[in-house]
Protein backbone atom coordinates (compact mmCIF):
# COMPACT_ATOMS: atom_id res chain seq x y z
CA UNK A 1 0.00 0.00 0.00
CA UNK A 2 1.44 3.51 -0.79
CA UNK A 3 1.79 6.02 1.42
CA UNK A 4 0.04 9.56 0.92
CA UNK A 5 1.88 13.00 1.28
CA UNK A 6 -0.17 14.51 3.25
CA UNK A 7 0.86 18.13 2.64
CA UNK A 8 0.65 17.44 -1.43
CA UNK A 9 -3.17 15.78 -0.52
CA UNK A 10 -4.08 19.07 2.06
CA UNK A 11 -3.09 21.56 -0.58
CA UNK A 12 -4.98 19.48 -3.39
CA UNK A 13 -8.30 19.35 -1.07
CA UNK A 14 -7.91 23.11 -0.81
CA UNK A 15 -7.34 24.01 -4.35
CA UNK A 16 -10.31 21.86 -5.17
CA UNK A 17 -12.09 23.37 -2.65
CA UNK A 18 -11.36 26.97 -3.99
CA UNK A 19 -12.25 25.85 -7.64
CA UNK A 20 -15.86 24.58 -6.84
CA UNK A 21 -16.52 27.22 -4.38
CA UNK A 22 -15.47 30.27 -6.66
CA UNK A 23 -16.84 29.45 -10.27
CA UNK A 24 -17.87 33.25 -10.76
CA UNK A 25 -15.07 34.99 -9.08
CA UNK A 26 -12.27 33.23 -10.99
CA UNK A 27 -13.83 34.40 -14.54
CA UNK A 28 -14.64 37.94 -12.81
CA UNK A 29 -18.21 37.25 -12.97
CA UNK A 30 -19.94 39.29 -10.36
CA UNK A 31 -23.71 38.80 -9.69
CA UNK A 32 -25.23 41.77 -6.72
CA UNK A 33 -28.70 41.97 -5.87
CA UNK A 34 -30.22 44.76 -5.07
CA UNK A 35 -33.42 46.17 -4.10
CA UNK A 36 -35.56 48.22 -6.15
CA UNK A 37 -35.03 51.38 -4.16
CA UNK A 38 -31.38 50.78 -3.97
CA UNK A 39 -31.38 50.33 -7.25
CA UNK A 40 -33.10 53.50 -8.65
CA UNK A 41 -30.80 55.10 -6.25
CA UNK A 42 -27.69 53.48 -7.35
CA UNK A 43 -27.62 52.25 -10.64
CA UNK A 44 -30.94 54.02 -12.05
CA UNK A 45 -28.54 55.45 -14.89
CA UNK A 46 -28.29 51.97 -16.28
CA UNK A 47 -32.27 52.33 -17.41
CA UNK A 48 -31.04 55.51 -19.64
CA UNK A 49 -27.77 55.07 -21.00
CA UNK A 50 -27.56 52.19 -22.54
CA UNK A 51 -24.03 50.93 -20.80
CA UNK A 52 -26.50 47.45 -19.74
CA UNK A 53 -28.57 45.21 -21.37
CA UNK A 54 -31.90 45.12 -18.96
CA UNK A 55 -33.78 41.94 -19.16
CA UNK A 56 -37.74 41.62 -18.17
CA UNK A 57 -38.05 37.61 -17.61
CA UNK A 58 -41.77 37.69 -17.66
CA UNK A 59 -44.04 36.62 -20.30
CA UNK A 60 -44.67 38.54 -23.45
CA UNK A 61 -47.74 39.57 -22.45
CA UNK A 62 -46.54 40.51 -18.75
CA UNK A 63 -43.94 42.47 -20.57
CA UNK A 64 -46.87 44.03 -22.69
CA UNK A 65 -48.55 45.43 -20.05
CA UNK A 66 -45.29 47.72 -18.65
CA UNK A 67 -42.11 47.40 -18.55
CA UNK A 68 -38.82 49.47 -17.06
CA UNK A 69 -37.53 51.66 -19.65
CA UNK A 70 -35.30 50.28 -22.32
CA UNK A 71 -35.79 46.94 -21.27
CA UNK A 72 -36.38 43.83 -23.54
CA UNK A 73 -38.07 40.38 -22.91
CA UNK A 74 -36.98 36.92 -22.62
CA UNK A 75 -39.42 34.72 -20.68
CA UNK A 76 -37.45 32.67 -18.00
CA UNK A 77 -39.88 29.56 -18.52
CA UNK A 78 -38.64 29.53 -22.52
CA UNK A 79 -37.61 26.10 -23.58
CA UNK A 80 -34.44 28.32 -25.35
CA UNK A 81 -33.84 30.57 -22.35
CA UNK A 82 -30.03 29.51 -22.60
CA UNK A 83 -29.62 29.98 -26.12
CA UNK A 84 -31.93 33.28 -26.14
CA UNK A 85 -29.33 34.54 -23.32
CA UNK A 86 -26.40 33.43 -25.32
CA UNK A 87 -27.00 36.17 -27.88
CA UNK A 88 -25.87 38.53 -25.24
CA UNK A 89 -22.55 37.55 -24.04
CA UNK A 90 -20.78 40.98 -25.07
CA UNK A 91 -23.17 43.18 -22.61
CA UNK A 92 -21.01 44.06 -20.02
CA UNK A 93 -23.56 44.70 -17.11
CA UNK A 94 -26.96 42.53 -17.26
CA UNK A 95 -29.73 43.73 -15.19
CA UNK A 96 -32.24 41.73 -14.64
CA UNK A 97 -36.02 41.70 -12.59
CA UNK A 98 -39.58 40.00 -13.37
CA UNK A 99 -42.41 40.38 -10.95
CA UNK A 100 -40.81 38.71 -7.94
CA UNK A 101 -37.98 36.61 -7.54
CA UNK A 102 -38.44 33.31 -9.36
CA UNK A 103 -38.32 34.18 -12.74
CA UNK A 104 -35.41 36.45 -11.95
CA UNK A 105 -33.49 33.24 -9.78
CA UNK A 106 -33.74 30.85 -13.17
CA UNK A 107 -32.02 33.35 -15.12
CA UNK A 108 -29.33 34.47 -13.24
CA UNK A 109 -28.45 30.79 -12.15
CA UNK A 110 -28.41 30.29 -16.07
CA UNK A 111 -26.11 33.08 -16.91
CA UNK A 112 -23.64 31.91 -13.83
CA UNK A 113 -22.97 28.88 -16.02
CA UNK A 114 -21.52 31.00 -19.20
CA UNK A 115 -21.40 34.88 -18.68
CA UNK A 116 -18.56 36.69 -17.81
CA UNK A 117 -20.04 40.04 -17.05
CA UNK A 118 -21.83 41.83 -14.16
CA UNK A 119 -24.70 40.32 -13.47
CA UNK A 120 -27.34 42.59 -11.17
CA UNK A 121 -30.61 41.76 -10.18
CA UNK A 122 -33.56 43.48 -8.65
CA UNK A 123 -34.80 41.51 -5.38
CA UNK A 124 -38.20 42.49 -5.13
CA UNK A 125 -38.99 42.88 -8.81
CA UNK A 126 -41.23 44.88 -10.22
CA UNK A 127 -43.76 44.53 -7.44
CA UNK A 128 -41.27 46.25 -5.11
CA UNK A 129 -40.81 48.90 -7.74
CA UNK A 130 -44.31 49.34 -7.95
CA UNK A 131 -44.83 49.35 -4.50
CA UNK A 132 -42.44 52.10 -3.49
CA UNK A 133 -43.67 54.20 -5.99
CA UNK A 134 -40.91 54.29 -8.46
CA UNK A 135 -41.06 56.12 -11.92
CA UNK A 136 -41.96 53.36 -14.37
CA UNK A 137 -40.74 54.41 -17.41
CA UNK A 138 -41.40 51.76 -20.00
CA UNK A 139 -44.16 50.91 -22.33
CA UNK A 140 -47.41 50.78 -20.74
Amino acid sequence: MKKINLNLFLFFTAFCLICVSLPGKLSGQQVIGVSSLEFHKNHQHLLEDGGALIIDGRTATMFASGHLKNAINIDADDPNLLSLLRKHLEEPIIVIYCTTIRRTNKIVNTLRGFYEGEIIYISDGLRGWQQNGLPFGGDR
